[in-house]
């Protein structure tokens, strides 16, 4: 955690806290599964409303594991390390930052192709602002980040298999 804080460059933590902001991990992702439903001229907008399923499915889940094991956060746990701006007063682990934006992310990917790396990139920069900013270990970050993946991918599998119209088009033979 110390070598993370260390490597702190001012351009890059205004960056990282702009990540790290509410609106960037829910409205930008929910944003670019709408955008997603306009490629593919949805009247209603399917994918956006289960990219949203999805990062509440996660954040849900979130919510039960921090209070079952009740990780302190860094600055908390080591009075050494210095957080950029306010420590959430919630437990540590795991980094529901990572886990709601890979779930998002990764429903968007299933659902969406054609933004899987766009959306995918936006959670993997949300992730590692956490850490950076002194909120999470890394170990928080990276359960999260897999178990918003696999709550992601179960919402974005599972609609794509019972809705038709979210399949994406498949590759015509030459």
């Amino acid at each position: 955690m110390h070598e993370t804080v260390g490597l702190r460059w001012e351009p890059a933590t205004a960056f990282f806290a702009l990540a790290s902001a509410w609106w960037v991990k829910g409205p930008l992702l929910i944003g670019m599964a709408g955008v997603g439903d306009a490629m593919r001229r949805r009247w209603l907008p399917v994918a956006a409303l289960l990219t949203f399923l999805a990062f509440e499915l996660a954040s849900l889940a979130n919510h039960l594991l921090k209070i079952t094991f009740e990780r302190p956060r860094p600055p908390i746990e080591d009075t050494s390390i210095d957080a950029v701006g306010k420590v959430p007063e919630s437990f540590s682990f795991p980094s529901g930052h990572a886990m709601s934006a890979f779930a998002a992310a990764t429903a968007i990917a299933v659902m969406c192709p054609k933004l899987r790396w766009p959306a995918l990139s936006i959670a993997a920069v949300v992730a590692m602002s956490r850490p950076y900013l002194g909120m999470h270990f890394w170990f928080d970050v990276v359960i999260g980040s897999v178990l918003g993946a696999a709550i992601g991918a179960a919402v974005g599998l599972v609609a794509v298999r019972k809705l038709p119209g979210l399949r994406p088009p498949q590759p015509q033979p030459a």
